[in-house]
């Protein structure tokens, strides 16, 4: 008695730390009327952060229960920053010590605390901690985890619970010994079946066939009605409020599963597979076997690479040597056979890669279209599937010379191919993409084809007039057949008629798997009068085109450069943005960070920044996109000794975080200002050279590679050290061949001279190695910029020219100057 009157008199944070279990549990019972009384931005909350876990993990049942309580209170009335510290140990607490529990209340209040961490914005971690849970050895963990995983999808959907990390784990939990992990697992499985549909079947394939059968059964059983989100993140009241509204308006309720349909249907199996390496798994004498002499043994190369391309997704990588290998056999083999193994293999290649094919597209079709001679059906089939294929990565302006020659060419053949081929393009075009500059460049020649004396080459250009005219509509393309006679008209309209849009608004286009991968392929986002001569190969790029309103359409007519990525809004929110004060700078870092995580950051102690960095990254990796302050990180980081930390650990840390920001959060040109000039003066560093590029990289996908490259080549001739000159020029390199030729290059002008003319070999090497890449963009009218360049100079670009024209990589697509300078 006397113990219980000692631990009545102390506080409550010390009574939930007593070893008393009584004394715990009337300290829970305190804390969790003082959480339901505070405010959500009460200093009380981090004073009990540090105690959440042990009260999930009371080894007293009642006092658990208890603390179960304590922590609901504590998740839902604390503010998301406090929550988002304590989410990880807490939620690992109640895998392994609630989700077992044979108390089934001890049970339903672990998972609703897990529900209430997804509420407050933390879905990445607790996802992170339940797929542990269902790798852990005591079947009930297992099973507990994958119940409430079931239960977090279906109330919050596909849009809140990532559905692809789980699919890796489904085909070992299937399997499981313990047959209630199995049943459990069905569950999931059947619940990811509902959000996503038949994306999920391609992963089926991993599955038992029996399993597969059973699974397909409880498939037909669901109900046809598409699922809704029920429970909602702080972030998405507005969401909550809007399906709750129409939910009231009784019969029209039906109608606002729209929100959610789109996001089901924006679900791309695609997206759910692995990327398979095929260049790692490449035969290591394939080089050497598909120049034999043998035919044979060429074939041996040829099945092996077309066996890894049927893989529906690849890893990106430099795809170069190995689509030239395929191109010089399409062009130049003369067993019919290996040719159509080359052209599928091109096909799976370019599918597999999609955008990131875009680099070697152009290259292939022109190969292509000049095999279009050869008549075997087999052939021409395999040739037809890979330069669709292709075509998805790039747009119709690309090709426009290579196709309009091939229309032109002697062999009826390629003329009648070319025709089909260019129908099949107009048909994933939409009018904002296929302007009247472009109508009318490849209308011409096709009428002119319309008199051939080749009935096939006649009736392929009807097809592909007809097409066009089906998607931009009689009246626009009516200028442009004032001289058809009263013959052929009725033959365009029938085409016409016949014509099947797989890009309009709302139709999703073919392809199979890519069905409604494609949107944002190449050819809507760019053919609309742009003057870019490759288009970057990012899917963002597609979404604004496709949707494109008449003053943009009006733009590209007149041949004006679309807007930037993310369109005119965008743009006028980076130009808004206005620079903090260090004073709002210093307040917002303190809020973000805990404890005494920023003054470390700038201690004379390299093991106190360290630490200091760890909970700094740890902190933003738990942060949800739209809460991290991306000026207020940059600047916090850049603060004295900042990115010229003599402490490569740190520095290293301090780079991957800005690489972290750039991809993961509102990176604007305000927060890249801030340390773009640090990270290029470290760019040349032997440990941290890597890690500094990568920022740059990342800086180039939030803003923009024309502004990063003019900051970064400026810098670079600002310094006097050549390594550092050097890898910037290496780094814009690798840069072009990433995004395409996406800068100004008239300002890239002085800073390529400056290369040229450095005393530095390797400077001077680099940068002809710049020039070869730029050369596969631009062709010869590049060669004209620097005619006044030293002989001796101008022989090794020249030299550096005929190597890159050596890989027959098509230059017919010559740059429009108008948009790079």
């Amino acid at each position: 008695m006397e113990d219980e009157s000692e631990w009545r008199k102390l506080s409550t944070e010390d009574k939930c730390q007593h070893k008393v279990w009584k004394a715990r549990l009337a300290g829970y019972e305190e804390a969790t009327k003082l959480f339901n009384g505070l405010d959500q931005k009460s200093q009380e909350f981090s004073k009990y952060a540090g105690l959440m876990k042990k009260f999930v993990t009371d080894s007293n049942a009642v006092a658990q229960e208890k603390g179960l309580d304590a922590v609901l209170a504590f998740v839902e009335n604390a503010s998301t920053n406090v929550c988002g510290r304590t989410c990880n140990d807490v939620v690992t607490g109640v895998v392994t010590k609630c989700l077992n529990a044979s108390k089934a209340k001890t049970k339903e209040k672990g998972i609703e605390i897990v529900m209430l961490y997804i509420e407050a914005e933390k879905p990445d971690i607790v996802q992170e901690c339940l797929m542990t849970g269902m790798e852990n050895k005591q079947p009930k963990v297992v099973i507990g985890s994958v119940q409430t995983v079931t239960t977090a999808l279906r109330d919050f959907g596909t849009k809140v619970i990532q559905v692809k990390p789980l699919l890796k784990l489904l085909p070992k939990l299937l399997t499981d010994r313990d047959k209630n992990v199995r049943e459990e697992t069905k569950q999931l499985v059947i619940e990811i079946y509902r959000w996503i549909g038949a994306a999920l079947k391609p992963q089926m394939t991993n599955f038992q066939p029996i399993q597969v059968q059973e699974l397909e059964a409880e498939f037909e059983k669901l109900p046809s009605e598409k699922p809704q989100q029920s429970r909602f993140m702080r972030s998405q009241q507005d969401l909550k409020a809007k399906m709750e509204e129409k939910a009231a308006a009784g019969a029209d309720a039906a109608d606002g599963g729209d929100d959610g349909a789109e996001e089901e249907e924006a679900i791309d199996p695609y997206d759910l597979l692995t990327p398979v390496d095929l260049l790692a798994q490449l035969p290591k004498n394939y080089y050497e076997q598909i120049e034999a002499k043998k035919w044979q043994e060429r074939k041996e190369a040829l099945e092996a690479v077309h066996k890894l391309s049927e893989n529906p997704r690849l890893e990106p990588g430099d795809y170069a040597l190995v689509v030239r290998s395929l191109i010089t056999v399409v062009s130049k083999d003369t067993n019919v056979m290996l040719v159509a193994l080359a052209g599928k293999s091109l096909a799976g290649i370019a599918k597999g890669l999609r955008k990131k094919f875009q680099p070697y597209a152009s290259a292939s079709i022109s190969a292509i279209l000049e095999k279009f001679k050869e008549k075997k059906a087999n052939v021409v089939a395999a040739l037809r599937e890979a330069i669709d294929a292709c075509f998805q990565s790039i747009s119709l302006e690309v090709i426009q010379e290579d196709a309009i020659a091939a229309l032109e060419n002697k062999n009826p053949s390629i003329r009648a191919e070319t025709a089909l081929f260019l129908a099949r393009c107009f048909s994933y075009c939409t009018q904002a993409s296929l302007p009247k500059k472009m109508l009318k460049a490849y209308v011409a020649p096709l009428l002119k084809a319309m008199g051939d004396t080749d009935p096939a080459v006649r009736e392929a250009s009807f097809q592909a007039v007809g097409t066009a005219m089906k998607v931009v509509t009689e009246k626009n393309i009516a200028p442009f057949l004032v001289d058809v006679d009263n013959l052929k008209m009725p033959k365009i309209q029938e085409w016409c008629e016949k014509a099947v849009l797989l890009n309009a608004k709302g139709e999703p286009r073919t392809g199979g798997g890519a069905a409604t991968a494609r949107p944002a392929t190449a050819p809507p986002a760019k053919a609309a009068g742009s003057d870019t001569p490759k288009p970057v190969a990012r899917p963002a790029t597609a979404k604004p085109a496709a949707g494109a309103g008449p003053s943009k359409a009006k733009a590209a007519a007149k041949g004006k450069p679309p807007p930037k990525k993310g369109g005119k809004k965008a743009a006028v929110e980076e130009k808004v943005e206005a620079a903090l004060s260090d004073e709002a700078v210093e307040e917002k870092a303190a809020a973000l960070l805990p404890g005494d995580t920023l003054t470390n950051l700038f201690s004379a102690n390299w093991k106190e920044r360290l630490a200091a960095m760890e909970n700094f990254v740890k902190v933003i990796s738990s942060t949800s996109k739209d809460d991290i302050p991306a000026q207020v990180c940059v600047r916090t980081l850049c603060k004295k000794p900042g990115l010229k930390d003599t402490n490569f650990q740190v520095l290293k840390l301090k780079f991957e975080l800005v690489a972290h920001l750039t991809r993961n959060s509102r990176f604007s040109k305000r927060s890249a200002e801030f340390c773009i000039v640090d990270i290029v003066d470290k760019v040349g560093d032997v440990k941290n050279g890597a890690a500094a590029k990568d920022s740059l990289t990342g800086m180039s996908e939030a803003v923009g590679l024309d502004f990063v490259s003019i900051e970064v080549m400026s810098r670079a001739f600002e310094q006097k050290n050549p390594k550092n000159q050097q890898e910037a020029l290496s780094w814009l390199s690798n840069a072009i061949q990433e995004f395409g030729l996406k800068l100004n290059v008239k300002a890239m002008l002085g800073a390529i001279s400056k290369g040229l003319a450095a005393s530095n070999p390797g400077v001077r090497t680099t940068t002809i190695s710049l020039l070869g890449v730029m050369y596969t963009y631009m062709g010869d009218a590049l060669r004209v910029l620097f005619e006044n360049e030293k002989p001796a100079l101008l022989q090794q670009i020249d030299a550096e020219f005929e190597k890159v024209n050596s890989r027959k990589i098509n230059f017919s697509d010559e740059t429009n100057l108008s948009f790079v300078f």
